[in-house]
């Protein structure tokens, strides 16, 4: 059951990503038909030569009290998430043993030690690689569109698993309260084959009445290289 439930749920995601008119666009579409070298994505910006991370996969801003860490995970670091954060969930972004990665799955953590509440919209988020490519992170309803035209579990199957993947999501409209901390996943389709360095740029944070504009740099590391 919850094997079949997952692949439906892997296919709904496939359909967004490979749909025309989808968020990602043409050159997304393109990235997922075509397997890019091993790579991982860590912080700061790009360079010709071999740079040390130092092992950070982390990247962190503070601003007025508020402390943002971002990180994009790797395909077990997300399965691993996703069960802890959504009640056992499988991971609906998985792909199948050799086949390349189409979701890029971001951890974003507020921790709000600031003397005001924090109000955050995901949709403000946008992900800008080197090649002015610009995506936005998917939401629930992008998902729940995909499984009406899914073939498969029932409606009522779908909703529970979709229940269980809303905590572990920012998706709509978020308050962290003051003296509180947040972490949930930001979600993006598949990236431009070529792309060597992005940023990840949050706009409109509103902290108490003043809003603000913050931005994470990554690079693109290849593996074995």
């Amino acid at each position: 059951m919850r094997r079949a439930l997952r692949s439906t749920l892997a296919g709904c995601l496939l359909g967004i990503a490979l749909a025309s008119g989808s968020p990602f666009g043409p050159p997304a579409a393109a990235a997922a038909s075509k397997a890019p070298a091993p790579f991982r994505i860590l912080p700061g910006p790009y360079s010709k030569k071999p740079t040390d991370s130092g092992g950070g996969t982390t990247s962190h801003f503070d601003i007025k009290g508020l402390t943002i860490t971002v990180e994009f995970l790797e395909p077990d670091a997300r399965a691993s998430f996703l069960r802890k954060a959504a009640s056992g969930a499988a991971d609906p972004f998985a792909v199948p043993p050799g086949r390349p990665e189409i979701y890029h799955a971001v951890r974003v953590v507020f921790d709000n030690r600031s003397n005001a509440d924090v109000q955050f919209q995901p949709g403000n988020v946008v992900l800008l690689t080197d090649l002015k490519a610009p995506q936005y992170a998917i939401d629930l309803t992008d998902i729940y569109r995909a499984a009406e035209h899914a073939d498969g579990e029932s409606d009522q199957a779908s909703d529970q698993a979709f229940d269980r993947l809303a905590p572990a999501i920012f998706d709509s409209s978020t308050e962290i309260p003051r003296g509180r901390s947040m972490e949930r996943l930001l979600v993006f389709g598949p990236l431009h084959p070529k792309w060597k360095e992005l940023r990840v740029n949050f706009s409109f944070l509103q902290i108490g009445s003043e809003s603000h504009s913050v931005s994470f740099m990554f690079h693109r590391q290849p593996l074995g290289g």
